[in-house]
């Protein structure tokens, strides 16, 4: 089985937080050349430091660039960069998103907005505007959805649950219209992700989580990560249409 990258070239989208890093790493641990892509300007030279670290440790081609999801010319202008720097196309991970905590009936219409225009816009118009590059390339799409797509969250979530399920129905919809096309689009569901302070900030949901999965624990970052990569090689070759739940087995329960 080829669980090998090279001479793919990837984008990654939201590659400024720890799971965007940690997807960004292993893709170039697996040869792929990559763009790492960060929405706030903020977030610029950070992510520039560790593309040339990506670039140094794994000897593959990196770049650091601005890109908004929540923005046409923002977007437009990245992925002609990457094909103008880094020759094509082959790997499109939508990993930006957004997550917010709100009772429905005091939600304010503009973090509505924010959710879905990341979460399910951002991801559509990425799809959009690289779709003629990945069927050059017959590439493939992994989309990070989520578990509260099919299981709601804790409460105050359902905003963020409602767009999580619109993009694994949205990464079904895509799988059937594009497959023809040699196109691979899939959706990788995380659980509860590890996250610095957050057994001492969220100490009750941590322990609930806990004991719910089959697994007791967590999911690592890098446990995504492998799973992105994995529906991104060859490996997973006959697969498409699919949302994979990584969760320590938390949603069989």
């Amino acid at each position: 089985m080829d669980f090998q990258l090279q001479g793919k070239v990837a984008m990654v989208t939201g590659a400024s937080g720890n799971l965007g890093r940690s997807i960004s790493l292993a893709l170039a641990q697996g040869g792929a050349a990559v763009a790492l892509l960060y929405g706030s300007t903020r977030s610029m030279r950070p992510t520039e430091e560790y593309a040339r670290e990506l670039s140094r440790l794994c000897n593959v081609k990196t770049m650091a660039l601005h890109g908004n999801v929540r923005s046409e010319a923002s977007m437009v202008a990245a992925v002609s960069e990457v094909v103008a720097n880094l020759g094509s196309l082959s790997i499109l991970v939508n990993n930006a998103g957004v997550f917010t905590v709100g009772r429905q009936e005091t939600l304010d219409e503009s973090d509505w907005d924010t959710v879905m225009d990341t979460n399910v816009k951002g991801i559509w118009r990425t799809c959009r505007l690289t779709a003629k590059y990945l069927r050059a390339s017959r590439g493939t799409v992994v989309n990070i959805c989520s578990i509260n797509a099919t299981h709601p969250g804790f409460g105050g979530t359902a905003h963020y649950d409602a767009s999580k399920g619109a993009v694994a129905a949205y990464t079904r919809s895509l799988a059937k219209e594009l497959g023809p096309e040699g196109i691979r689009v899939n959706a990788v569901a995380p659980g509860l992700l590890m996250a610095d302070n957050l057994r001492s900030e969220a100490r009750d949901l941590v322990d609930a989580y806990e004991q719910r999965a089959v697994l007791g624990r967590l999911v690592k970052p890098a446990e995504i990560a492998s799973v992105v990569c994995f529906l991104a090689s060859a490996a997973s070759s006959a697969i498409t249409g699919e949302v994979l739940a990584a969760d320590c087995g938390y949603v069989m329960m």
